[in-house]
C-alpha cells in the first residue's frame, strides 16, 4: 500500500493518535465482553452441576 507524498506530519500524529485509541478502545471492549462471557458460562456450569 502506498501511502501520498503530500500527507503532513500533522495529520500522520493524529492517524496514529486515532489508531492507539481505537486498539485501546478493542481491547478493553474484548476484556470486559470476554470477563462477562466467563460469568455467563460459570453460571450455566454451576446450575446445572448444583441442580440449582
Amino acid at each position: 500500500m502506498t501511502e501520498p507524498a503530500d500527507r503532513s506530519e500533522e495529520q500522520e500524529l493524529w492517524q496514529a493518535f486515532g489508531r492507539a485509541i481505537g486498539f485501546t478502545l478493542a481491547a478493553i471492549l474484548l476484556a470486559v465482553g470476554g470477563g462477562i462471557l466467563l460469568i455467563v458460562v460459570a453460571a450455566a456450569f454451576f446450575r446445572f452441576m448444583y441442580g440449582g
